[in-house]
Formats: structure tokens, sequence, C-alpha cells
């Protein structure tokens, strides 16, 4: 016998709760410890900046124009004035201090 899929009478339909994208737009965040240091970083798309604002990444120093998705560090200790833009791949090799 086949299956029936039809929905059955009297069972009430739930309204789907509408997704937060906020999350998404400003990226995941956590925290990662490098060398005894611990940063917290958090993606980004890059999408939302200024056709004007570029950043330099301090590993290799190259631009990180709009619409390139990077990561943005910071020390968890001086907070968030240390923050610093890098490359996905440039975060991953970086070792140093954010001055």
């Amino acid at each position: 016998m086949p299956r029936n899929n039809r929905p059955k009478r009297g069972k009430r339909q739930v309204e789907p709760q509408e997704l937060d994208l906020s999350a998404v737009r400003f990226g995941i965040r956590r925290e990662e410890l490098k060398r005894g240091v611990a940063y917290t970083t958090q993606t980004s798309i890059g999408a939302n900046a200024d056709d004007d604002k570029a950043w330099v990444c301090p590993h290799c120093n190259m631009q990180i124009t709009k619409g390139i998705s990077h990561i943005v560090a910071w020390d968890s200790i001086r907070g968030v004035e240390t923050r610093r833009h890098f490359h996905n791949a440039c975060w991953k090799s970086f070792q140093g201090p954010l001055l």
C-alpha cells in the first residue's frame, strides 16, 4: 500500500522561527591560544566595508580589500585596540605577538 504524505487533520502547523543572520554577518567569534597569548578572532567576509576601505595584513604586508574573506584578531587582555586584519592563511602561520 502506498504511503500517504498528506498532513493529518487537526495537527497545528508550527510557524518557523526567523533566522538571526547577525552572527553570520559579523562572523564567528572564538578564542585561540598562540605561544601562550590568548587571542579573540572573528571571521569577516569584508562585504560590509566601505568601498575605499582596505587593511594591510601584518604578516605578509599585502592589502585586504573589500569582499576578501579574512580574520580579525586582537589580544584578549589588551582589548580591541590591538585589532588587526589577517588573510586566512596568514593567520594560520602567524606566531608572533600583535604590536
